[in-house]
């Protein structure tokens, strides 16, 4: 049950980190996309908390990047060993995969900033170091 709760928990932040960079790439200010998005129904309430942590630039771990890593791992292992397909799953396998690169221990939410580098944001590696240029 805890795998498939938590791949609900992953990919849900993997559909947000999409719709902020989304937001950004088309002139939408960050702060206020990720207020409106926290505030909107179809964002779980696990989800809310990582936003504002977002907002704040506060990658500080209440869960781990690590370990929700380390579940999509048991996820996908489950899902091959009883034969479910789980393509959003493993997408969102690898763009975790690829922020954990950055050595650091982070929460899962994360993945917004391996998202937002991935689409060209030139501010996401400013966030990241915490440089804000103008």
């Amino acid at each position: 049950m805890k795998l498939v709760v938590n791949s609900l928990l992953g990919i849900g932040m993997q559909a947000i980190a999409e719709a902020v960079a989304l937001g950004e790439k088309a002139g939408l200010d960050r702060n206020r996309l990720l207020d409106v998005l926290s505030e909107t129904a179809v964002v779980a309430p696990a989800h809310v908390g990582k936003l504002e942590k977002a907002m704040k630039s506060d990658c500080s771990p209440q869960f781990p990047l690590r370990l929700m890593n380390k579940d999509f791992g048991l996820i996908l292992n489950l899902a091959a060993a009883v034969g479910a397909q789980m393509p959003a799953t493993r997408a969102a396998f690898e763009v975790n995969a690829a922020q954990s690169v950055e050595g650091q221990e982070q929460d899962f939410y994360a993945v917004i900033l391996e998202i937002e580098k991935q689409a060209h944001l030139g501010s996401a590696d400013n966030r990241r170091t915490g440089v804000i240029s103008e």
